[in-house]
Formats: C-alpha cells, sequence, structure tokens
C-alpha cells in the first residue's frame, strides 16, 4: 500500500478546560477547544474567539498558506506589558476536514504556554 506525505487530520475537543498565558497572563480560558492532530506534527489546540480576553488581539497584514487548513490569518498579542507579533492565527477558508477549526484561534511563540485542567 502506498503511503501519502499528508495524512487525514483528526480534529477532537480537548477533555476540561484549556489555559493559554502569553507572558505568565491568562489570555484564554476555555471548555470548547479543539484539538488538532496531523501525522509528523505537533497538535495544535483551537479555541473560540469568544474565549480570548478581550482587547488584547490586533488583526495583523501576515497571511500564510498550510497544506491541509489553508490560508492562516494572524493576529498580534497586545499586553500591558509585551507584544507577540503574529503569535495568534485562524483559518477563515478551512473545509473539509479542517472545518470544524474554521475561525477558532490557536497560538504559537516561545512565550505562549498551554495546560488543560479539570473542569
Amino acid at each position: 500500500m502506498a503511503q501519502t506525505t499528508q495524512s487525514t487530520p483528526k480534529i477532537v475537543p480537548v477533555e476540561g478546560r484549556v489555559h493559554i498565558s502569553f507572558d505568565d497572563a491568562e489570555i484564554v480560558s476555555s471548555t470548547k477547544a479543539l484539538r488538532l492532530e496531523r501525522g509528523g506534527m505537533d497538535s495544535q489546540i483551537f479555541v473560540p474567539l469568544d474565549d480570548v480576553h478581550p482587547g488584547i488581539l490586533e488583526a495583523s497584514d501576515t497571511k500564510r498558506t498550510d497544506a491541509g487548513p489553508g490560508e492562516a490569518h494572524f493576529y498580534t498579542i497586545k499586553t500591558l506589558t509585551a507584544n507577540g507579533a503574529d503569535e495568534a492565527w485562524y483559518y477563515p477558508y478551512a473545509e473539509g476536514d479542517y472545518a470544524p477549526i474554521r475561525d477558532m484561534l490557536t497560538f504559537g511563540g516561545k512565550r505562549i504556554s498551554v495546560r488543560v485542567t479539570q473542569v
């Protein structure tokens, strides 16, 4: 059987409450998070925009095309103590296997930490 370079993604609800921090300050608390798992890649946590602390995201002009979910649009995280350029992004046109994460945010960067607690 031939192997493909892109495996089918697996998107599952995260059990518990997801806490995402930026520079040690919590910016997200969500019980509606989804985990995207793809072969050969680190899993990613996606959360609804409504679960992000209000007023900390500023739209960026940065865009990137990712195999699978498509075009990513970025946000800069702005808090009283720090800025994180392009450390939050979403896929507004995700379709097919990736449709569940459409318009949900994911985060990345050295100052981002994610933990899950029991509800």
